[in-house]
Formats: structure tokens, sequence, C-alpha cells
């Protein structure tokens, strides 16, 4: 057994093995484009069951059927291992093991445990706030952080995550003091994300996009995931700030073309896209663009929150095929999903009374989807559009654009 940077025990002999699973960890937290190093490192061929585990959670992260498929047998390799491993990697294998059986309920569970037993795992926190955003669960997602934070005050990625979770749950001064000082303790995009959360709710949109403008050199380094990511949030900016244009230069320069087959970037195209239009901007062919790489991952499953981004591509880009092929696998799960992506596609195909309904009964347990709440508002500004036009009132997306999350949201969200 040897010991890792973090303090915490690696069953292994390798030096080499413990230095390439501290790395991804430094590389999650940061969100840096070397995660892909792990998948070339001794560790995954190594006789460590948590760095076999580890291996399996970044294919997992991918969010795809291929991804799950390679986790699978890596998973089961690492549970052979886990026998004589300490009871922290062991249960970080069985985390590991739920998500890839798709069990998130019990992946979470097992992650928590980790967060409050071994709260310097900071892996293992990643993949539960990972987890936790794709669930809506944003009180547990603040529980989890206490003791994190009580065990490593002076780590900003630890601050970043926490600034993100006070925001979340409508503490917007504390998310505001806690991702600064993330960001005045190092290199966080994940603490400038938190931040512009906070400056979005607010709606002090000059704020954001002076934020952003002054942090942007960070991300060079970053997944595309982040690196994207945080250009949406600074398109929405230029959005609100009546500057559409500047943010469909985003979108072509900075949001849409990094990494097409990367899932998450395909969300933050079809959201912005989706935006873009409800302010009246033509976005010409770009939905043609987008439309061929979400076809690939109607069958995929990975959550309703990218299920509903695809049918809403989709149905723009006409294709009606990989639409159907969505559709009927959406039919076979979660009723108020389908209800969901029924909205979306019929707003997207121009029938506003239809997606009016079908939006408005989903309208109570969308924070179940998945998403933050500021990626959540295109299903209201959708709905908002969709009301709108079906009574004849005209377009009004001004009002539901401008609308901050309430107070009452941010209670409901983090309840209990």
């Amino acid at each position: 057994m040897l010991t890792r940077a973090n303090d915490l025990t690696l069953t292994t002999t390798s030096d080499a093995v413990v230095a390439a699973v501290d790395g991804l960890e430094a590389a999650l937290l940061r969100y840096g484009r070397d995660v892909a190093d792990y998948l070339a490192s001794p560790a995954v061929g190594s006789d460590s069951a948590y760095a076999l585990a580890a291996h399996a959670a970044i294919h997992l992260l991918a969010l795809t059927a291929e991804g799950r498929a390679r986790a699978l047998p890596i998973v089961a390799a690492a549970g052979e291992l886990a026998a004589g491993a300490t009871e922290h990697e062991q249960m970080f294998v069985a985390a590991i093991a739920a998500w890839a059986q798709g069990n998130l309920r019990g992946a979470m569970a097992r992650h928590m445990i980790i967060a409050e037993r071994w709260p310097r795992d900071l892996l293992s926190a990643k993949i539960l706030h990972f987890h936790q955003i794709n669930t809506g669960e944003f009180a547990a997602m603040l529980a989890s952080l206490r003791p994190i934070v009580a065990a490593q005050p002076d780590n900003h990625f630890v601050h970043g995550m926490h600034a993100f979770a006070l925001e979340q749950c409508g503490d917007a001064a504390g998310a505001e003091r806690a991702g600064r000082h993330a960001a005045a303790l190092g290199c966080d995009p994940w603490a400038h994300h938190a931040v512009a959360h906070v400056l979005d709710t607010a709606g002090r949109f000059a704020d954001g996009r002076a934020w952003l403008a002054g942090k942007a050199d960070e991300w060079a380094d970053c997944s595309s995931f982040m690196f994207t990511h945080n250009w949406w949030h600074a398109a929405l900016f230029e959005i609100a700030l009546d500057e559409p244009d500047a943010a469909l230069a985003m979108f072509d320069s900075r949001v849409w073309g990094v990494r097409r087959d990367s899932v998450q970037d395909q969300l933050n195209a079809v959201s912005l896209l989706a935006r873009l239009e409800l302010v009246g901007v033509d976005v010409g062919g770009r939905w043609m663009d987008v439309a061929p790489h979400l076809a690939r991952r109607v069958d995929d499953r990975a959550n309703p929150f990218a299920d509903l981004h695809f049918a809403y591509g989709l149905a723009r880009a006409g294709d009606d095929a990989a639409l159907a092929r969505l559709i009927d696998g959406l039919g076979r799960g979660d009723p108020a999903v389908a209800k969901a992506a029924e909205g979306m596609i019929a707003h997207a195909r121009r029938r506003y009374g239809r997606a009016a309904s079908a939006l408005k009964a989903v309208a109570d347990v969308a924070i179940g989807f998945g998403g933050s709440h500021t990626q959540r508002r295109l299903i209201d500004l959708v709905a908002a559009d969709a009301a709108a036009r079906a009574t004849d009132w005209g377009r009004v997306i001004a009002g539901p654009w401008r609308r901050r999350a309430p107070v009452a949201e941010a209670t409901r969200r983090c309840a209990g």
C-alpha cells in the first residue's frame, strides 16, 4: 500500500500508479484536457481496484452507450481486486459499479459515504457532483460538500464546487464569495462558472460579461466541455445584453466545433441555438450541422436532460428517423420525460398549443430531469414562448428571458 498526495491509501506497489491516480484527480478538478492521459497510464493495467474503477469512470463520464460498454468489464475487473483493498477503495469501486449498472441512486449513496468518511477524496467528490447535477439533487450536493470544505479549507477546487452548490440552493451571496475566493486562490474554471451563475441569476449581465472575459485566458487547457460551457454562459450574457450577433459569433467560434462528438458540447450547442431563435435570430443552417451528431446519441439514454436537447435539435433539423427512435425509447421510460419531450418537439415544429400544454404538465417535476437551473431555464423559455404564441399574445420572450430563478424555486430545489 502506498500513500497518495491527498494522504489516502492506494492498494498498489507502484509509485507510477499513485502518480497517475493523483494526476487524474487533478485533471478532473480543473477540467483539463489531460484527463485522457490516464488511459495510457500504468494505472489502467494495474492491480489497483481503485485505479481500475477510476478508469471505468472516465468512460462513463462520456454519457454514451459506448462508454458504458467499455466501462463494464473494467468495473468487473476492479470488483475482483476489491477484496484486497481498503474499505474506502471498496466503497469507491462499488459506487462506480452501481453507476455502470445504471443505479445512480446507489452510486450517489456510496459517494456520499466517502464524502463523510474520507472527505479528502476529491475524485469521488467530483463524480458525485456530476451525478447530483444530472439528477437535480442540489440539497444533497450542498450537504455532501460540508465535510469536504471542513477537511480542506485551503483547496480552491473545494470552494469552487461549494460555490456552485450554494448558488443552486439560492445562497447567491455565499456562492459569489466562495467562487471569487476560489478563483483568487488558483486557476479554477468551475469557480468561474459558479460566479457566472450568480451574476446571471441576479440579472447582473454586464458584470457577468466582464467576469468571464477576464477569466477566459485560463480556459485554454480545459476539456471541450468546460471550455464550451463557459463560453456558452458568456453567450447568454450577450443575449441578455441585447447583443445576439455577438452570441452567434461565440457559437461559431467557441461553443460548437471544438469537439462535435462530445455530448456536453452538443447540449451547449442545442441550447444556445434555441435561445438565439427565441429572441428572433436567424441561425441559418446550423441545426443541420448539429443534428447528425445528435442522431448518433438517441439510443444512449444517458439522462433526461440530454434527451430533451436531442429531441429539440433533431426536430428543428427535421431528422424524423432519428427522432422516431428517440421518441420510441422515451415512451418506454419515464412518462414525465416523454411528456416534456413531446412539448419540446412540438415547439420545435411550431405547434405551440400542444407545446404549451405538454410543458405545463411537467413544470413541477422538471428539476428531476437534471441540469442547473440556468440550463433548465430553456424549458421555461420554450414553454413561455409556446404559451404566448398559442394565445396570440405575440412573442413575449423578453419577459421570461430576464426572469431570474425566484427564492421559492431555490428553496424547493434544496428542501430538506
